[in-house]
């Protein structure tokens, strides 16, 4: 296992951000902590209180910035779905909510894949 150092820590930060405006995620109030789980990066989503925690272990088997940069990524896949999560988890859910739901996760990642297929 590999110190997760404060650079890293703030590498990984900045690349949560980064692919947060890139698919679009703006409505969350963001919190980034450490954590002694022995997992790689973890998302704590409060879908009621609208914040996303991402966290980062002290150590880890890859501190590369390939596998921070993929962790980062990883994350906020989750937190595109969060609000689909959410509403199935919900007994109350009708099916346009969930319909909604999905269609804004779609939009989000069509979004993302047609900016990063443009020719440059």
């Amino acid at each position: 296992m590999k110190k997760v150092t404060d650079a890293t820590f703030k590498f990984f930060c900045r690349r949560v951000k980064y692919w947060l405006t890139q698919f679009g995620v703006k409505d969350y109030i963001l919190f980034f902590d450490r954590t002694d789980t022995q997992c790689s990066a973890q998302l704590t989503i409060n879908s009621i209180g609208r914040s996303l925690t991402f966290m980062l272990p002290h150590t880890l088997l890859d501190t590369s910035r390939a596998s921070i940069e993929h962790s980062a990524l990883h994350e906020v896949v989750h937190a595109c779905v969060a609000q689909l999560c959410w509403l199935g988890t919900d007994r109350y859910v009708s099916e346009r909510e969930l319909e909604i739901a999905e269609e804004a996760v779609v939009c989000q990642i069509t979004a993302l894949v047609s900016n990063l297929s443009k020719p440059r």
